[in-house]
């Protein structure tokens, strides 16, 4: 008996040397050497100590489902250990598995409910997954724990501003600056809040704060070009991004929102020149091949604009997973909640206010046009595009999913809920302008969101912008959204296009002649006709500086900008014809349903 225990306490003391081994091989980063004297260890036993440096190795290498499992068969042995349950809540945050990750940083604070780096961690998974009251609440704990917490501040004003709390966001950033006024990011983001809200000279203060104590922050010279831009000050605009390229020449950023602007010959020699290199990321490519596209039409050599445009597609279009089917039977449930008798049931539970306008549709249909000549009326506000409604659609599934997901969820859609919704959208609108009688928000995706907005606000006027099928996406292939999934691939947007013209068909159907429908090519061609068409249907005396949108000096955010501060223009129409022979992908699909607004005329004209 003696000689056994004798034995078992050799084998100990041999396990704990090797484990000391392993972890100073880990130490010296002698990875290999570490990852083989813990195997060892493992073949005479199940030791806690190794499991944990073989997560170590894997998580360093990035072998993350290796990772996860090494941390679980430690935690196994050692249920206890927060740091190393914190740690397999970051490789599983690698691996996008968040609920996971959620349930792994809830463990740690039930073993120390006021870990703040964890608080903070869990508040940033919930803030990525627009879960934004949890996030809110986490990082509203964390800075009772540590009121002094700058970047608490700066997560905090970045998850209220996305929930539609805007005054919050604003006052955390400030407070963010007031701890620490040299807190770049957190200036950035309140210069981002300022944008939002039409306040773009206050942005502008901002930004050129950021760039004297960080002049290589290439973020904050892009914005305030973008700024500028919106200011309808190009040449500013230019000169800020210009600049930028001397302190970095291989930002295809910079290029590509150069090229936005002024599509100058003398960069193409440059550009190509950068991306016959191995050395540029796939991001900065894109925008490289976005920016020689762009070029390259302005110059009319429309092979070489093509060629670069679909390789930018292609190579951002290799980032990600998305599949049409998925949109397409978001569709098949919007169409199915939003019925008839839906609106029979909920149509006496909307706010009566008038003051919001919704300008929707697909991008570059010419909706910046629009709301600059509404907005040019001395009683409508432009707010450009707000993510209120955005917002409030993600609370209401937030609210209601443990029943059903959006948008079935909305069969539980009551009264007080309409209320609470339609009073926090009306008090986004009115931070922009207190005064106005009508407000429009320019966010075209509310498309989806119509049924939304007839609940919430069954008088608000809602603006559908529609141009040529060809025309419209052509625009969107040469320009780089890289929100709008569908737009890398031809045949991909084409049935995106398809999937939205069937909803548009529905919502026409359930509230005929309350949407009004604007043509891009009668409004550049009949600009009065249609300009008083658009101000009646707002309920409004005309005014004749709607005729002279040109003129209106608003900040406009989009990348139109340039275009509405010039008077009407044609050449925009007919855009497609030159690309007629690389379209046939897209001219297939957009076939499939002829009635599509003049293409069953145009594609082979």
């Amino acid at each position: 008996m003696q000689q056994k225990n004798s034995s078992d306490n050799a084998v100990g003391e041999d396990l704990a040397a090797l484990s000391r081994q392993a972890l100073q091989h880990f130490k010296d980063g002698r990875l290999q050497q570490a990852q083989d004297v813990c195997q060892r260890i493992l073949k005479k036993k199940k030791h806690s100590g190794a499991l944990l440096i073989l997560g170590w190795i894997a998580h360093q290498q990035h072998k993350f489902e290796e990772a996860v499992e090494r941390y679980q068969q430690y935690l196994d042995i050692k249920p206890k250990d927060a740091e190393a349950r914190y740690t397999l809540g970051l490789v599983l945050e690698e691996l996008q598995r968040w609920e996971d990750a959620i349930e792994a940083y809830q463990q740690v604070l039930t073993i120390n409910a006021d870990d703040v780096v964890t608080i903070i961690q869990l508040g940033n998974v919930f803030h990525t997954l627009n879960r934004w009251p949890k996030s809110i609440a986490l990082y509203e704990q964390a800075l009772a724990l540590q009121p002094d917490n700058v970047l608490v501040y700066r997560h905090l004003g970045a998850s209220l501003q996305k929930s539609g709390q805007t005054k919050k966001a604003i006052k955390c950033f400030e407070q963010a600056l007031s701890l620490r006024p040299d807190y770049v990011d957190a200036r950035i983001k309140l210069a981002q809040v300022l944008r939002e809200l039409g306040r773009a000279e206050e942005a502008l203060a901002q930004l050129e704060q950021v760039i004297d104590l960080k002049p290589d922050e290439t973020e904050a010279h892009i914005i305030l070009a973008l700024t500028l831009r919106e200011l309808g000050q190009a040449d500013r605009a230019i000169e800020q991004l210009e600049r930028q390229l001397k302190t970095k020449p291989d930002c295809g950023a910079l290029y590509y929102h150069i090229a936005m602007i002024e599509p100058k010959q003398e960069l193409i020699p440059v550009v190509e020149k950068l991306i016959s290199g191995n050395d540029l990321s796939n991001r900065d490519a894109v925008y490289c091949h976005f920016a020689l596209g762009n070029i390259f039409n302005g110059g009319k050599s429309y092979d070489q604009a093509f060629r670069h445009v679909l390789e930018a597609n292609t190579l951002y279009r290799e980032t990600f997973s998305y599949d049409s089917k998925e949109d397409s039977q978001v569709i098949d449930r919007l169409i199915e909640v939003y019925s008839k008798r839906f609106f029979q049931r909920t149509r006496q539970l909307g706010s009566a206010s008038q003051l919001p306008v919704f300008i929707v549709g697909m991008q570059k249909s010419g909706s910046t046009l629009v709301e600059q000549i509404i907005s040019s009326h001395a009683l409508v506000y432009g707010a450009d595009e707000l993510h209120a409604l955005t917002t409030i659609e993600t609370s209401i599934t937030q609210q209601l999913e443990p029943a059903n997901p959006y948008p079935e969820c909305m069969s539980l859609f009551d009264s007080k809920m309409t209320e609470v919704y339609s009073t926090q959208y009306l008090q986004e609108l009115t931070l922009h302008c207190p005064t106005a009688m009508r407000i429009s928000d320019k966010l075209l995706g509310n498309f989806s969101r119509i049924g939304l907005i007839k609940t919430l606000f069954p008088k608000a006027r809602i603006i559908h912008c529609q141009r040529n099928p060809l025309d419209n996406c052509i625009s969107i292939f040469f320009h780089f959204f890289p929100e709008l999934k569908c737009s890398f691939e031809l045949k991909e947007l084409g049935r995106y296009y398809l999937d939205y013209q069937r909803l548009m068909s529905h919502w026409h159907k359930l509230f005929p002649g309350e949407i009004l429908n604007v043509q891009y090519e009668e409004l550049v061609t009949d600009q009065e006709a249609i300009s008083k068409q658009l101000i009646d249907y707002l309920g409004l005396e005309w005014d004749e500086k709607c005729l002279d949108f040109h003129n209106n000096e608003r900040d406009v955010r989009t990348s139109s900008n340039i275009q509405v501060r010039q008077p009407m223009f044609k050449n925009s129409i007919n855009r497609w014809k030159p690309y007629e022979k690389q379209l046939q992908p897209l001219i297939e699909v957009l076939q499939q349903d002829c009635r599509l607004n003049g293409l069953e005329n145009t594609a082979h004209t």
